[in-house]
């Protein structure tokens, strides 16, 4: 039964949107919705605030008591009718693979919630006050010379380089760490078939922050960019088209 009291959301909401490396088609994206979180002290607050006589010590003591039982009826193996909003219920963590599959072949449990009609009600009328299109591409903030911790865009062959950003970690097939030689119009060569490529052998650090690799000792006394390649994504699983950033320009110094 819809409580008397509940009125429709009328708020406005951020969307942010991250291209879909996972697809093929350039034109996908998903969405994340900004997340704030309102606290069980908030929401008690609120009540004590709109019921007169109310105590919100009473109601943060049952709020805690439900809880607990909703906690045990899970672990006694049943869905839960989660306050008419929807049901908590038990599922596999995972696939199951093998020939003759049992017990063993179960890989753990995870919780999940199905939201009830009216919860779903509630955010219908729910407004998009803007989009954000964000970049999923390695950022490259710092690049230094480790051999004498200068910033000066200077690096030397067979020497130490360090890189400070965000999103950098070299991961999946077709990654990788690449000296660009620089065209007369300051632009990377996009022949590609012209980068020198750092041997992984040589990388020391490789955190989604930070690079330490040595400067490949073929190079000349040029001027680079630096490209990373990379099919790391935050959320731990692969991407399946590789992400490029590619530095300001660097040059190499015997």
């Amino acid at each position: 039964m819809t409580n008397p009291n509940f009125k429709s959301a009328d708020s406005i909401l951020s969307v942010s949107l991250r291209k879909n490396h996972f697809v093929s088609d350039e034109n996908s994206f998903v969405g994340h919705v900004t997340r704030n979180t309102v606290t069980l002290e908030n929401l008690i607050a609120d009540i004590s605030e709109k019921n007169n006589g109310v105590s919100p010590y009473m109601i943060q003591h049952v709020a805690s008591l439900l809880g607990d039982e909703m906690l045990k009826a899970c672990q006694n193996a049943k869905a839960v009718d989660v306050l008419g909003l929807g049901t908590l219920y038990i599922t596999v963590n995972g696939s199951v693979s093998g020939t003759n599959p049992g017990e063993s072949s179960i890989p753990g449990f995870k919780l999940n919630f199905t939201p009830s009609q009216r919860a779903q009600e509630s955010v219908d009328s729910l407004k998009v006050d803007k989009v954000i299109i964000t970049d999923s591409n390695p950022v490259i903030n710092t690049i230094i010379n480790t051999f004498n911790q200068d910033q000066n865009d200077s690096l030397m062959k067979n020497k130490g380089v360090k890189i400070i950003g965000s999103k950098l970690k070299i991961a999946g097939t077709e990654s990788g760490i690449w000296f660009a030689p620089v065209l007369d119009d300051g632009e990377a060569n996009k022949d590609e078939s012209t980068w020198v490529p750092v041997d992984n052998k040589t990388i020391s650090h490789n955190t989604a922050k930070k690079l330490e690799f040595y400067v490949p000792n073929s190079l000349t006394d040029a001027e680079y960019r630096i490209v990373i390649r990379t099919k790391f994504s935050s959320g731990g699983r692969e991407l399946q088209t590789p992400v490029t950033a590619i530095s300001k320009i660097v040059t190499i110094v015997s």
